[in-house]
C-alpha cells in the first residue's frame, strides 16, 4: 500500500492534470460550503451541485435529476438536511451519513424513476469532503474496497470512509483547514484505483467540463461485432451476477452456463464466457478465478439494465444507429437488420443482427408495437438521448480479386517459377525430390489472390508435405535451412479452442501485460515490411479445429481487414491494439487424415486452396542413391516396399517417404554391424508397415489385405505375413481387422 501511494505521490499526483483536477476541486468545495448557508434553495446552485460537479466524470451517471430539483418538498428536505452539523463522533457521523444516502436514493429513485447513484456519491463528496472519495462509481469503489480487506457487503459509506482510512493511516492526516492538502488527498482515491485495476479504469481522473458531460465512443473499428445470444437473456446474465459476486472457476461458470443452456455445446463455451465478460463487461478473470467487474457489481446491486447502457452504445457495434433510427421512427424487423447490414458490410446473413435486436428487446431498449413494428421503449429513449456523436459505420469491404489489387496494390517481391525452382533444387539436393509442376501449383495458389494466400497440403503421413512447405519458404528469400527471420513453424497441438495460440492473450495473472505469439510476432514483422513475403506453416493443422483458433485471421485474411488484439492501451504495452492483415503473408497448413484429427469446415476450405499428396512414386525416393546397402538387397527392398504401395493404395493406407527412409535406415544400421538378411526386412516392415492396417469389412479392404499378403509370402517375409495372415482371419470372424487388438 505504501509503494502504490508514493509512487502516486512522486509520479501522477504532480502531474497538470490531477494538480488541476485538485485546484478545481478545492475551489468547488469552497463554493459548496459557501452556498449552503446562502443559495441552497436556489435551482442554479443545485443544478451546478448535482450536473456540474468536478469531483469525478459522471460516467453513463445520466439520470436526469431536474425532476428532484423542481420538487418543493425535495429541495426543502435536502437543505435541512445537508445544513446541520455532522456529529463529532465518527461512528455516529458515519451513522448520520448512512441513513442520509439511503434516504437520499429512496426519494430520487421516486422523483426520477431511477436512482442517480453517480451523481449521489459525487455530491455527498462535495459536501462532505473529509468522509468520501472521488470514486462515485459504486463498483469501483467496491472493488478498491474489497482489494484494500474490506467486506464486499458494506455500504457505500463505510467503503468511502474505509478506503480514507486506509490512505489517511499510511500517509498521515492532512489538516482540515488545509483546504489545497485535502483537495491533492482526495484525489489519491481515485488514482489508487486507476493504478490497482489499470484495466477497469480507461477514463482518465482528469474531470470533464459541462460540454464534455458525455459518453465517449469507440471508433466503429474498434467495437465489438455484435452480441452472441445467450438462452434466457437478461434474466440469465442476472442469474449470473449472485455466484460470480463470490468468484466461480471455469469448470464452475461452465456448469452455471449450461443450466440455463442445457444444450450448450463444450466448444461453445468460451464464446458465452466472451459475451459475459467481454460484449457486457460484467466480469473478470483473477488468476483461475472470474469475479464480477464493476459494472457487474453495480448490475447486481440495481438490477436495471440501464447499468449496460454505456457499454452497449459505445462498445458494440450497431447499437447507437438502432436506437437513433427507432428515435425517428418505428422500423420492422427486417428494415432494422438491413440498416445493420449497412453499418456492418461483414453481416452477410441475419443471424448477427437478429442477435443484436433480441438483446435491445430482453433488456426492454425496443418494443414491438401493435402493427408489429418495433419502437423505442422509455428506457430507449433515454438510450437514444445519449448518442451525441456522429454514427459511424463500417466500409464496404472490396468485393472481387480486382477491387482487392486496387486497395492493395501489390509490391511484393517474388521470384520467378525458374528461380524458385533453381533454389529449391539447391535446397533440397539429394534429400527431397520436388516435382517441378507440384511446387508452380503451389506458388500459383499461394500469391493469385491479392490478399488470401493460404494452401493446404493434405495426404498421407510422412509424403513430404512439411518438407515441401518448408523448403518452399526458404525457396522464396534463397535462405538456407537454417533459422530465418521471415519463417515460423507453428505445431498445432490439440485443445486450441480459441485464437490466444496464435494471436496471444491478456495475462490473467498481470492483467497489463500482453502475452505474444510466434505467429502474432511474424504477423506484426510481416504488416511493418510490406514488400517481403513471409510464411507460416501450420503443421498438422487439423489437430484442434482450425476454424476456431484461426477466426480471426481467416476473417481478415478475405478483405486486408483487421485483427483486434487487445484493448490495453498502446502505452501499456508493445504489442499493438491491432494489426492490420498483410498482404505479403503466406499460410501453409500441413494435414493428416486419421481418427486423431478433425475435418475442414467450408469456411477453411473456401479460403484455401488444396493440394493432395497421396501418389507415391516409391522409385523417386532420393535415398535409393545413397543408401549404403547391397545391391541385390537394395532392390529386394525397392520392389517390395513399390508393391505393398500399390496394395494399400486403393484403401489409403500406404505410406510415404518417411517410412521409406526409416526403412533403409533400419537396413543401413544392421547392415553397419552385420551382413543384412531378409530377416531384418521382415523385421522393419513389421515394425514401421504393418502397424497401420486396419478396416472394416469391405470388398476394397478385403482385397488390400489379400494382395499384401501374397507380396509378403512372394518375398519371404515369415513374420509379417502370419500377422496379416491372423488379420485376414479377423475379418472373416468379427467384421473388423486391425494390427494392434
Amino acid at each position: 500500500m505504501k509503494a502504490h501511494l508514493d509512487a502516486l505521490l512522486t509520479g501522477p499526483l504532480k502531474s497538470k492534470s490531477v494538480e488541476a483536477w485538485a485546484l478545481k476541486l478545492e475551489q468547488f468545495f469552497a463554493e459548496v460550503q459557501r452556498g449552503i448557508s446562502s443559495r441552497i434553495h436556489e435551482y442554479s446552485f443545485l443544478l451546478r451541485l448535482w450536473n456540474q460537479n468536478p469531483v469525478a466524470s459522471a460516467g453513463s451517471g445520466h439520470v436526469k435529476i431536474e425532476p428532484a430539483l423542481t420538487d418543493s418538498t425535495f429541495v426543502d428536505w435536502f437543505a435541512t438536511a445537508v445544513s446541520s452539523q455532522l456529529p463529532k463522533d465518527l461512528a455516529e457521523a458515519e451513522a448520520h451519513l448512512i441513513e442520509l444516502y439511503n434516504e437520499l436514493q429512496r426519494r430520487l429513485s421516486q422523483l426520477c424513476d431511477r436512482v442517480p447513484r453517480l451523481k449521489l456519491n459525487r455530491v455527498l463528496c462535495a459536501l462532505y469532503p473529509a468522509h468520501f472519495t472521488t470514486i462515485a462509481n459504486v463498483g469501483m469503489l467496491k472493488e478498491l474496497h474489497v482489494e484494500l480487506g474490506g467486506n464486499r457487503h458494506d455500504h457505500p459509506v463505510q467503503m468511502h470512509r474505509s478506503i480514507r482510512t486506509r490512505i489517511d493511516a499510511v500517509l498521515e492526516p492532512v489538516p482540515l483547514n488545509d483546504t489545497t492538502a485535502q483537495a491533492r488527498r482526495i484525489c489519491l482515491s481515485w488514482l489508487l484505483y486507476e493504478r490497482l485495476n489499470s484495466d477497469s479504469a480507461p477514463e482518465s481522473p482528469e474531470p470533464l467540463n459541462e460540454t464534455e458531460l458525455g459518453l465517449k465512443p469507440f471508433p466503429a473499428s474498434l467495437r465489438r461485432k455484435g452480441l452472441t445470444s445467450l438462452g434466457g437473456g437478461f434474466q440469465t446474465l442476472l442469474g449470473l451476477l449472485p455466484e460470480l459476486n463470490e468468484g466461480v472457476s471455469r469448470d464452475e461458470f461452465t456448469d452455471l452456463l449450461k443450466q440455463n443452456n442445457p444444450n450448450l455445446a463444450a466448444n461453445s463455451v468460451g464464446t458465452m464466457i466472451n459475451v459475459v465478460a467481454r460484449d457486457f463487461d460484467l466480469c473478470r478473470r483473477e488468476g483461475d478465478t472470474y469475479r464480477l467487474s464493476a459494472r457487474g457489481t453495480n448490475l447486481l446491486d440495481t438490477q436495471d439494465p440501464d447499468e449496460l447502457a454505456d457499454q452497449l452504445l459505445t462498445r458494440i457495434l450497431g447499437t447507437d444507429h438502432v436506437v437513433k433510427a427507432l428515435g425517428i421512427s418505428a422500423l420492422t424487423k427486417a428494415e432494422l437488420i438491413a440498416l445493420l447490414q449497412d453499418v456492418n458490410p461483414g453481416w452477410t446473413t441475419s443471424f448477427a443482427p437478429s442477435s443484436l435486436i433480441g438483446w435491445l428487446n430482453h433488456l426492454g431498449v425496443i418494443e414491438s408495437g401493435i402493427d408489429k413494428r418495433l419502437h423505442l421503449s422509455k428506457r430507449g429513449l433515454r438510450w437514444a438521448e445519449l448518442v451525441t456523436w456522429p454514427l459511424e459505420s463500417l466500409p464496404k469491404p472490396p468485393q472481387t480479386v480486382a477491387e482487392l489489387q486496387v486497395e492493395t496494390g501489390g509490391g511484393i517481391k517474388l521470384p520467378t517459377p525458374n528461380e524458385l525452382n533453381i533454389r529449391l533444387q539447391a535446397l533440397s539436393g539429394n534429400r527431397l525430390s520436388l516435382d517441378p509442376a507440384l511446387v508452380s501449383q503451389l506458388h500459383a495458389g499461394l500469391w493469385f489472390h491479392p490478399v488470401r494466400h493460404f494452401a493446404v497440403l493434405t495426404g498421407i503421413s510422412g509424403s513430404g508435405k512439411t518438407q515441401l512447405a518448408l523448403n518452399y519458404a526458404h525457396a522464396l528469400h534463397g535462405t538456407s535451412h537454417d533459422e530465418s527471420p521471415y519463417i515460423r513453424i507453428i505445431p498445432v497441438q490439440p485443445g486450441w479452442y480459441d485464437p490466444s495460440p496464435l494471436l496471444g492473450y491478456v495475462n490473467p495473472l498481470q492483467e497489463a501485460n500482453y502475452r505474444s505469439a510466434p505467429f502474432l510476432e511474424l504477423l506484426i514483422q510481416a504488416s511493418e515490411d510490406p514488400e517481403t513475403p513471409y510464411v507460416a506453416i501450420l503443421d498438422e493443422m487439423n489437430l484442434s479445429h482450425p476454424e476456431q483458433y484461426l477466426a480471426p485471421v481467416l476473417s481478415a485474411m478475405e478483405t486486408n481487414g483487421w485483427i483486434d488484439l487487445h484493448q490495453l492501451g498502446e502505452d501499456i504495452t508493445p504489442v499493438p491494439m491491432r494489426v492490420r492483415y498483410p498482404t505479403n503473408l503466406a499460410i501453409i497448413g500441413t494435414l493428416n487424415m486419421d481418427e486423431t484429427t478433425h475435418g475442414l469446415s467450408d469456411k477453411v476450405l473456401d479460403r484455401a486452396y488444396t493440394l493432395e499428396f497421396w501418389d507415391i512414386d516409391v522409385g523417386a525416393f532420393p535415398g535409393w542413391a545413397t543408401t549404403a546397402l547391397p545391391d541385390d538387397l537394395k532392390q529386394t527392398a525397392k520392389d517390395l516396399l513399390s508393391q505393398l504401395v500399390k496394395a494399400l493404395e486403393p484403401v489409403r493406407l500406404h505410406f510415404g517417404w518417411r517410412t521409406i527412409d526409416d526403412v533403409l535406415s533400419y537396413l543401413a544400421f544392421q547392415n553397419a554391424s552385420a551382413q543384412v538378411d531378409l530377416n531384418a526386412l521382415d523385421q522393419v516392415v513389421y515394425a514401421k508397415v504393418l502397424p497401420k492396417l486396419r478396416g472394416e469389412t469391405s470388398q476394397r479392404f478385403q482385397h488390400a489385405l489379400d494382395a499384401v499378403h501374397t507380396v509378403l509370402v512372394k518375398h519371404g517375409l515369415e513374420r509379417c505375413e502370419q500377422k496379416v495372415k491372423s488379420m485376414q482371419e479377423d475379418l472373416v470372424a468379427t467384421g473388423s481387422a486391425r494390427f494392434w487388438r
